[in-house]
């Protein structure tokens, strides 16, 4: 697959048509009021502002990569550009999560092998389901940064299919055999860090999490991730005592052979690796974009509200723009 160009400006810029489903035309007109007239207005105003905006240097601007920030802000063309550039800085400001992404390592098969992070595929609203086995990352041969990098390469490669982008995200994490070690190679730091990525800056419409069989030791540390996140996504927080409660919200049928559902996990291993080579080149072309950190800020140091106005200059803007 060809990468998209990286000049922040171009004098032809590639067409946009919306190539998904009659399904996911409805999804986006109802839950994002995406049309086809607004969103070529919001793509041409986008793409003026990187244009003339001193602090990037180089960006995608194709408009599947746009629409990533337009769709999640639901096509309020100022907050997608501070969600852009917001983007584009933690890139840069944590380049070993985010950077030199090569689904061609050697230690990214042999994790996909032990299926940490395994995509289900999409369910009968449209939205992508992702099951995380947390008890599957081998603490004796990775850390909590290779869990980070692979979850960016799998979210990054699926991204490009759009679908994602429309309906959103569905986080299945099947507890079952977590362990005091898989909780401690987290450092609250870096799981402070993270999830305010996620909440606030990587755009990811989060639309449920649910999570299963989860120990009685592993409750406060789930309490203590759910206190950075936002109110909205709080409320989308389940918790199951089995699998048999979580098939009441997420369909069984889209759930591994293994835990009564119809494909085995060889075969959404399979599909996964495949996804990850075939988008290898896409990933890895994201380290082109570039921006101008010290024009940002001196001293970004978190991702808290305050450090956002000051690296932003957008007061409260962390707050406004909440997952959806």
């Amino acid at each position: 697959m060809t990468a998209p160009k990286v000049s922040k400006s171009s004098t032809n810029y590639q067409p946009y048509e919306f190539s998904l489903s009659e399904q996911y035309r409805e999804i986006a007109k109802q839950e994002l009021h995406e049309t086809d007239e607004l969103r070529s207005q919001a793509l041409l105003q986008m793409r003026d502002w990187i244009a003339k905006n001193p602090t990037i240097r180089r960006c995608r601007t194709d408009g599947p990569f746009l629409l990533r920030f337009l769709r999640v802000r639901k096509f309020n063309h100022v907050a997608a550009c501070e969600n852009l550039v917001r983007y584009l800085a933690l890139r840069q400001k944590f380049a070993d999560w985010f950077q030199k992404l090569d689904v061609g390592d050697a230690w990214v098969t042999e994790m996909t092998e032990d299926w940490p992070i395994l995509p289900l595929g999409y369910d009968d609203r449209g939205r992508f389901v992702v099951m995380i086995k947390m008890a599957n990352f081998n603490v004796e041969r990775f850390t909590n940064v290779e869990q980070i990098r692979l979850m960016m390469m799998i979210l990054e490669s699926y991204y490009e299919e759009e679908k994602m982008q429309v309906a959103g995200c569905v986080f299945v994490f099947e507890d079952t055999g977590l362990t005091m070690s898989h909780v401690a190679q987290w450092p609250l730091t870096d799981m402070k860090k993270f999830i305010d990525a996620v909440n606030h800056i990587i755009p990811l419409r989060i639309k449920e999490v649910h999570a299963v069989n989860l120990p009685r030791y592993a409750v406060t540390v789930a309490e203590i991730c759910l206190s950075f996140t936002s109110e909205k996504l709080k409320a989308r927080v389940h918790c199951h005592r089995s699998v048999d409660s979580l098939t009441k919200m997420v369909s069984q049928s889209l759930l591994p052979k293994e835990y009564g559902g119809v494909v085995p996990i060889d075969e959404f291993k399979k599909s996964l690796q495949k996804t990850l080579v075939k988008n290898r080149k896409l990933i890895l072309e994201l380290d082109q974009m570039d921006v101008d950190l010290a024009k940002l800020t001196s001293s970004w140091n978190d991702f808290s509200d305050s450090a956002a106005e000051e690296t932003f200059g957008v007061a409260g803007s962390f707050r406004k723009l909440n997952v959806d």
